[in-house]
């Protein structure tokens, strides 16, 4: 079934061109949608639950990096020893001097290895688990994607949801990797700095816990800042690639209309908001980087040798000795250091947490077409198509149909004509429960469709859509993309049902040629592969929006009969503008107003005389 989002038609039908979405684009597409919520841990929390399924890595991990952590502190307590026991005193070595020396450059020696193949071993697991984690973030957002209605395509640009598949979730590695193991790590170190240090000297320790409460209180306003900045910062990034995106893909508007100078001046201002955003989050973060560096260090010295001057000026130095100020003085640059760490990583976590923000914002957003509680697989037999008091609207306040009713029955050709804007596409986006509708029923062969899963529904249902959209991959993948358990010989005898086969076997590798973007195929080749695509799929009912219009006349002519015997037999909706097209059908309903202003055969409403006989003697397009 051709029914992906880049068609376009599906997803925005014509009469969506009339419910003032040009006027809301501005600021619903390119100006802010930011999510200025508070710094919290929840999301952190959120993110840590994905290491639930790597429980054993994760824990390998921690204990390795805390082992680490107790190896660190180690050297602190060796300058104790070498300051107490090992230097001469009164300028005579002590005994066993040599041994000691010995055993203590040893123990250097093999404190620095065991450090060095710890951070080796926990660098390659945690790229590991993060790299995990990355793609279960990624599939649970695929798969959020791929379910959400076209109301959510419809109000995000593709280029913004791209980002936060490929850009944000790539960074939130980043946060667990490099950030939340390592925070962890760094706390607990400076919880081990401060037990050593109240149990060398409890009146240094306790001044430097007080002067760290202060700081820490600092960083803390400083991250919430730095939180509210990024936000906005990765808006106006994500605002530009969207606006990029869209260009792109639409830039054979851009030079049909001369609109190169004034998109680049829209570009060039988006470039300014970036930059404007990005300054005033550098300057909260340049902020960081002296208190993370320096003041914190600076702080920790001064108070450690300030709080020991003043003990020994005021004769409480009892217990103080001097290879307890060095090595306390040691633990509070191991603190500092560790404290530095944690200024950096808030930093980097807080700017990274408005990645998360999004990617949960998308996995949060509701599905709201999803399978009723009582949905079941059902097979379409007759073809029976109903619509019953229907009313929709896409935009609240703004409806499209209004009490519309008709029947289509089995068998039955149904052409759908009418003004640009009256519903036409809406219809057939409602019989495949692309949207759901506001009030009344649609049924098939007397079930709501409601009562049909989704994909029962839409197997049985198939789209084939004015500019159909072929994948990257191989023809015959394309021609199978409607049926994956299909032999090459019936995707072959599909193709040559519509006189596709005939341009594919001129093509280098034939079945096999790829498509990708430089692949260059006609509008009309395309919609050829694209009806073998809809005839392998074999589906009950059938939706034709403008399915020939790129397609040649004398292409059409020979397709005509096949089409005409593929539809034997099915429910069909064909909306077309060619005359060919519509006379043949079974029964012509025209659409305005919200309602079915006529209904009938060619004959019937040429014998009306009424709007469908004053479109043909104007000489209008239908």
């Amino acid at each position: 079934m051709d029914c992906n989002h880049t068609d376009g038609n599906i997803l925005k039908g014509d009469e969506t061109n009339n419910m003032s979405k040009s006027a809301d684009k501005k600021n619903l597409y390119y100006e802010d949608e930011e999510l200025l919520e508070k710094f919290n841990f929840s999301m952190l929390k959120r993110l840590w639950f994905y290491t639930k399924k790597y429980k054993k890595q994760t824990m390998i991990t921690i204990g390795i990096l805390l082992f680490d952590c107790i190896l660190a502190l180690v050297p602190s307590f060796l300058y104790l020893l070498i300051m107490n026991q090992i230097l001469p005193k009164d300028h005579i070595l002590p005994q066993g001097f040599l041994t000691m020396t010995g055993i203590v450059l040893i123990a250097f020696f093999l404190l620095y290895l065991s450090r060095v193949i710890c951070q080796w071993v926990t660098m390659r697991l945690m790229n590991k688990l993060g790299n995990q984690i990355i793609c279960d973030l990624r599939k649970e957002l695929f798969e959020k994607l791929m379910k959400l209605s076209f109301h959510y395509y419809d109000s995000h640009p593709s280029g913004k949801i791209l980002v936060r598949v490929t850009n944000y979730v790539a960074e939130v590695a980043d946060i667990f990797v490099f950030q939340m193991t390592r925070i962890l790590c760094n706390i607990i170190t400076m919880a081990f700095c401060f037990i050593a240090v109240l149990w060398m000297d409890a009146r240094i320790g306790t001044a430097v816990v007080i002067s760290l409460i202060f700081l820490s209180i600092l960083m803390y306003q400083l991250a919430k800042s730095l939180h509210i900045r990024s936000s906005s910062e990765r808006n106006k990034i994500s605002n530009l690639v969207a606006f990029i995106a869209e260009n792109i893909n639409g830039l054979d508007v851009i030079r049909a209309f001369n609109r190169a100078d004034k998109n680049e001046e829209i570009q060039k201002e988006l470039c300014k908001k970036h930059v404007d955003a990005l300054m005033k989050t550098t300057h909260v973060r340049e902020a960081f980087f002296p208190l993370a560096h320096g003041i914190v260090q600076i702080i920790c010295i001064l108070v450690v040798y300030g709080t020991a001057y003043f003990l020994m000026v005021h004769g409480m130095e009892r217990g103080l000795t001097l290879g307890i100020i060095v090595s306390v003085a040691s633990y509070m640059q191991i603190l500092s250091e560790n404290l530095s760490g944690i200024c950096q990583r808030i930093q980097n976590i807080a700017s990274v947490t408005t990645n998360l923000e999004r990617i949960f914002d998308t996995m949060d957003t509701e599905e709201e077409i999803t399978d009723t509680d009582f949905a079941k697989d059902i097979s379409i037999k007759d073809g029976l198509v109903e619509f019953k008091d229907v009313s929709f609207s896409y935009l609240r306040d703004t409806t499209v149909l209004e009490k519309f009713s008709f029947t289509a029955y089995s068998g039955e050709m149904i052409a759908l004509i009418g003004p640009t804007g009256a519903g036409k596409t809406t219809i057939v986006n409602l019989l495949s429960r692309f949207y759901d509708i506001d009030s009344g029923k649609i049924t098939i062969d007397g079930h709501d469709i409601k009562e049909y899963s989704l994909s029962s529904l839409r197997s049985q249902v198939g789209v084939m859509m004015q500019d159909s959209f072929l994948f990257e991959g191989t023809i015959m993948e394309n021609i199978r993309f409607s049926k994956p358990q299909a032999s090459d010989e019936d995707c072959i005898k599909a193709a040559k049902k519509v006189c596709a086969d005939e341009f594919i076997c001129r093509l280098p590798d034939g079945y096999q040629t790829r498509i990708d973007e430089h692949t260059s195929l006609s509008g009309g080749e395309r919609q050829l592969l694209a009806f073998a695509r809809l005839m392998l799929a074999d589906p009950r009912i059938l939706i034709l929006d403008e399915a020939t219009s790129h397609i040649d006349t004398e292409t059409e002519q020979k397709i005509q009969k096949a089409i005409a015997e593929f539809l034997k037999g099915r429910t069909s909706f064909v909306i077309a503008h060619r005359l060919s097209t519509i006379r043949n059908a079974d029964k012509i309903v025209y659409i305005e107003n919200k309602q079915i202003a006529e209904q009938g055969t060619h004959e019937q409403l040429l014998k009306k005389k009424g709007l469908y006989w004053k479109l043909l003697e104007q000489g209008l397009q239908i």
